[in-house]
Order: C-alpha cells, then sequence, then structure tokens
C-alpha cells in the first residue's frame, strides 16, 4: 500500500510504500489495557502519616460520668482520636505500601502500539474521534518539516495544509464535572495533532505551545499518545523518515 508525501507548501512531493504495521487489525481491547498500565504505572503511592489524628492527650473519662466512653481531650470535653470524631484519625486511610501498578506483556503492549499505529491510516475511526481535517490518511510530510522551529511557523504550516481548525477544536476548554475542580484541575481540553518525527531539529518546540498538539520522536511512541483515553485514531502527521523507521523500532 502507497500514501502520497506533501511538501511544506501542501503540494504532493512523492509516494512512499507503507510498512506492513498499517495493515495491523484494528484491537481496541489491547489498547485500552496499554493505556490503563501506562496510567497506573505513573500514579505516586499515597497515604497519610501514620499518626495523623492521633497526636492529642485524649483519653475516655471512663463509667460513670453519664456520658460516652470516647477519649477526650485533657481541659476539655472534645470527643478526639477516634474515627467519628472531628479531626480523628481516619478507619482505614490508604496505604502506601499498596501496589497501584499494572502488568501487561510485551507482545502484548507492542500489539497494542501496532494496531493504534493503523489505526491512525483509519479515517473512520479518526473522524469517530471528532478529528477535523480532508486530507488522505495516513498524512507524510517531507522531513523539512522537522526543521521548524517557531510556532507560528507550525500555525502558517497547518493553516496550508487545512488542519488548522482541528487545533481550533482543541483550544476550547471545558469546566470538569465533579471535586476536581478544587483539586487543581478544574479545565479539560481536547487532544488535537500528534507530531511524529525521526529527530527533533526544533520542531518539539514550534509544536508544544499550540492547544492540544504533542510532537514525539517515533522510537518514544506509546498507545497513550496514540490513543489518549484509551480511544484510538488520533489525528496524526508522520515526517517520511520516521515512516521509514517504524518497522525497526515496532518488530
Amino acid at each position: 500500500m502507497e500514501a502520497q508525501i506533501i511538501d511544506l507548501t501542501g503540494n504532493v512531493k512523492g509516494k512512499i510504500e507503507l510498512p506492513k504495521i498499517f495493515d495491523e487489525a484494528y484491537r481496541p481491547d489491547l489498547i485500552k489495557k496499554a493505556v490503563i498500565a501506562a496510567q497506573a504505572n505513573r500514579l505516586q503511592p499515597y497515604g497519610p502519616d501514620i499518626y495523623a489524628g492521633m497526636r492529642t492527650s485524649a483519653e475516655s473519662w471512663g463509667v460513670g460520668r453519664g456520658v460516652a466512653r470516647a477519649p477526650r481531650i485533657k481541659n476539655g470535653d472534645r470527643v478526639a482520636i477516634v474515627p467519628f470524631a472531628v479531626g480523628g484519625r481516619r478507619a482505614h486511610p490508604p496505604k502506601v505500601q499498596k501496589n497501584l501498578s499494572e502488568k501487561i506483556n510485551k507482545k502484548e503492549r507492542r500489539k497494542a502500539i501496532r494496531s493504534a499505529i493503523a489505526a491512525t491510516a483509519n479515517p473512520y475511526v479518526v473522524k469517530g474521534r471528532g478529528h477535523k481535517f480532508d486530507l488522505e490518511l495516513p498524512i507524510i510530510i517531507e522531513d523539512s518539516l522537522e526543521e521548524l522551529t517557531k510556532a507560528s511557523e507550525m500555525k502558517e504550516f497547518l493553516q496550508t495544509i487545512n488542519l488548522w481548525d482541528d487545533v481550533l477544536r482543541a483550544k476550547n476548554k471545558k469546566i470538569r464535572a465533579g471535586k476536581g475542580k478544587m483539586r487543581g484541575r478544574k479545565y479539560k481540553r481536547k487532544k488535537s495533532i500528534l507530531l511524529i518525527i525521526s529527530e527533533d531539529r526544533g520542531i518539539v518546540r514550534a509544536a508544544r505551545n499550540l492547544p492540544g498538539m504533542d510532537a514525539v520522536l517515533v522510537d518514544a511512541l506509546n498507545a497513550e499518545l496514540l490513543a489518549p483515553g484509551a480511544n484510538a485514531g488520533r489525528l496524526t502527521i508522520w515526517t517520511e523518515s520516521s515512516i521509514s523507521k517504524l518497522e525497526e523500532v515496532f518488530k
């Protein structure tokens, strides 16, 4: 199977033979498993200080006082220490010893990445994620793209090939539902274009400031970048040399 190579002006420069990885079967189950494993393995163990809620002088008054035998602070009558008291210890707090990681077989993880790569060339799957484009997939650009160093140059290029609308789609922020709003993650933003390169000659700096856009070396690809939220079919731009290295990296 062949695909077109586009230059920086948006014109077709030539054709390239696609590697067999683009014929991989679509496996959303494996992709989801690989993404969840990647997210779980980033989690940091957490838990309270073992003496949290216990640093107090509270003791029970015993029987015969006409009150409950809950521990009360000295020189007062406020209940402390016990889980039902305000400021008391937690009954079953999260433990730092808990293993939060998820395991996935090496072959399964590679199969998931190969499947997610193939999904980037499927227009039905890519449009199903809500991306806006009118080019033939996969989108392959000549290697001179890697030499762009400014966000303004990247913007001009995306406007030339009619992909700027997808970046604007990701610019709109959504306020998160629930208590996450209070915990440093008030806004949610969509993912836009994934740019896959073989060498960073300034393009990562040019792409990093555009909403929802990521740039990554082909040998650092993972399932989460290709399928954010475990939903495959991210709109992806490849450079010519990154396509040539694919089979070498993901044998």
